[in-house]
């Protein structure tokens, strides 16, 4: 038996209301001040304290499939199927063929070779079934698919993660044959109103709401599905003009694809073990995805200004981090913490996921689990303090935080070179934040250890 885990993928007040720019780094840090009583000030000696909350829902927008169940003691057992509608393509090859040549079509799932979590050689099976109305973007990860989908399967199919022949050397592919029928009701569909094919949600509301995908058989792995798409095959068998012998044309086209621009849900049921329970009624503060816990906490912004504005003398902030210390699980299938963590305010926290936000390093941060300190590294403060400085009123909704699993998504950004100098470069920016939902992660969170440091430089008045 083999076991795998997935791999996933300055300007601020002075003293005086006086403001100066620079960036959060050492290299700037007193630049904005000249004298001979220049100093640098590091306060280290802020703490903060937070709890674990419960979140059973999510609102994850991935296209990344998460399919199957699985069982971890010390985790507990997640399941996910999936619901999805597909992007059509808008040109089908009615030149050549008609609905009548459709001969055959598949669903198509590929998957990265180490992108599962459990037993390689678990036997699974696979049912397919077809949405009968259309899904809305406002699904969450509790969706019920009862009512939605026709419980006759369009087809399924019995799978491990090893029998399967790669597409790539790196990726491997389960393939689902579906109906005939399917494929040439969709065929005709385009040849008799190409509109239809306008645009996902079109498809979705005219033609074909999509396809409802699930474990029916099996247990002890998820596949972490990245391209989920429908193949139709044509053929054609004609005789050419002048000749006395049969000829016969054949094509291959993908022509619906789950994307980013149409609803793909992972239906997540998670129940957590008793250890993590525990751990939490210990008063551990626990980060646990999908849909498992979260960290309320208290940031202690007001001990901060206080300190900030008790020094003698003409002072400019350099810098706020915080850096919070983490604890894996020790586990038997490896499950560990989450990639990522978003440090939003509480109050904004629905509403950034709602809108699809990015971080703005005021109000909101994101850092990545540094498995080598074991730490969740927030460098970047140093606006949201500044901002704080000027409000004439400090609230609880000013630092209390929500600490979050996400994932982020990054797109490659290609950088122009000089005049003279036509070099080109590429740098990531990130383009997604979502909640954390395509694997088991668990980690215990010392939100109460954290290393909250503030730097400024301060000229004393003589």
């Amino acid at each position: 038996m083999k076991f795998h885990f997935l791999t996933l993928l300055c300007g601020v007040a002075l003293s005086a209301g006086l403001f100066t720019a620079c960036d959060d780094t050492a290299s700037e840090i007193g630049t904005s001040i000249a004298g001979a009583d220049v100093k640098i000030v590091v306060d280290s000696s802020f703490t903060a304290s937070g709890k674990t909350v419960i979140v059973n829902t999510i609102r994850p927008k991935t296209s990344v499939q998460l399919i199957g169940r699985i069982s971890v003691p010390e985790y507990g057992t997640l399941e996910s199927d999936v619901v999805t509608q597909f992007l059509p393509s808008t040109e089908l090859d009615t030149a050549e063929f008609t609905y009548e040549n459709v001969d055959s079509i598949f669903l198509n799932l590929r998957y990265a070779n180490s992108a599962f979590i459990g037993d390689s050689v678990a036997p699974m099976q696979l049912s397919v079934y077809p949405l009968t109305k259309q899904i809305t973007s406002d699904i969450t990860s509790s969706f019920n698919p009862d009512g939605y989908y026709n419980p006759t399967p369009l087809g399924t199919r019995t799978y491990n993660a090893s029998t399967f022949k790669g597409k790539t050397t790196t990726s491997k592919e389960i393939d689902v044959k579906l109906p005939v029928e399917l494929g040439r009701r969709l065929f005709k569909a385009f040849e008799d109103n190409p509109s239809d094919y306008a645009n996902g949600q079109i498809f979705a509301r005219d033609v074909f709401p999509g396809l409802y995908l699930r474990s029916t058989y099996g247990s002890g792995r998820l596949t972490q599905v990245t391209v989920c798409a429908m193949t139709v095959y044509l053929r054609k068998i004609y005789t050419p003009a002048g000749e006395e012998k049969p000829d016969t044309i054949e094509a291959e086209h993908l022509y619906y694809l789950t994307t980013p621009e149409v609803v793909s849900n992972n239906n997540i049921r998670y129940t957590m073990s008793d250890k993590l329970r525990d751990m939490i009624a210990q008063g551990h503060t626990m980060m646990i995805a999908p849909c498992g816990s979260e960290i309320e906490f208290t940031f202690p912004l007001q001990d901060i200004i206080s300190a900030y504005r008790g020094h003698k003398g003409i002072a400019v902030i350099n810098g706020l981090s915080m850096s919070i210390p983490v604890d894996s699980i020790e586990n038997r299938l490896g499950v560990t913490p989450p990639p990522y963590a978003l440090m939003v305010l509480k109050k904004d926290r629905d509403e950034f996921f709602a809108k699809n936000k990015l971080t703005d390093n005021i109000t909101s941060f994101y850092a990545t689990y540094n498995s080598a300190t074991a730490t969740y590294d927030f460098s970047s403060m140093r606006s949201y303090i500044t901002t704080m400085l000027e409000k004439d009123e400090i609230t609880p909704e000013d630092y209390t935080f929500s600490l979050v699993p996400v994932n982020v998504s990054f797109e490659q950004l290609a950088n122009s070179g000089s005049y003279y100098y036509y070099q080109t470069t590429t740098s990531e920016t990130e383009s997604e934040i979502q909640p954390y939902a395509t694997s088991p992660v668990m980690a215990d969170v010392h939100i109460d250890k954290a290393k909250i440091k503030l730097t400024y430089s301060l000229q004393t008045q003589k």
